[in-house]
């Protein structure tokens, strides 16, 4: 497990690939991914089923990586969930990166990249 530190140092040199493949971040990205049952959380809001590939970070991890390991975040509306499991298409789509299959819940964005 990486300390908020290590994750900044990763950050700044535009490397996050160690964190991303730490033993710690695969077992706790695998246990979201089986507490949600294997279901993509955007395909399931639109009724779909898509399996769950990987999980993403809400609150970007480059700009909080203080929460890269918390499961929630907390703001002035209360708790929001902060590791969301998703597909490829709808991690895709989050980043602008394809049409996904999903658009994502207005005020949603992410800059993440990994």
């Amino acid at each position: 497990m990486f300390t908020v530190e290590q994750i900044k140092v990763m950050i700044v040199s535009g490397d996050v690939k160690p964190f991303y493949k730490d033993r710690y971040w695969r077992s706790l990205a695998l246990a979201i991914i089986a507490e949600n049952h294997y279901e993509c959380y955007l395909c399931k809001q639109q009724g779909k089923y898509t399996r769950a590939k990987l999980v993403h970070h809400v609150q970007h991890l480059k700009h909080h990586p203080e929460l890269a390991y918390s499961r929630t975040y907390r703001d002035s509306t209360g708790e929001h969930m902060q590791l969301m499991p998703l597909c490829h298409d709808c991690h895709e789509k989050i980043h602008e990166r394809s049409a996904g299959c999903v658009k994502p819940h207005e005020g949603f964005s992410n800059v993440e990249k990994w």
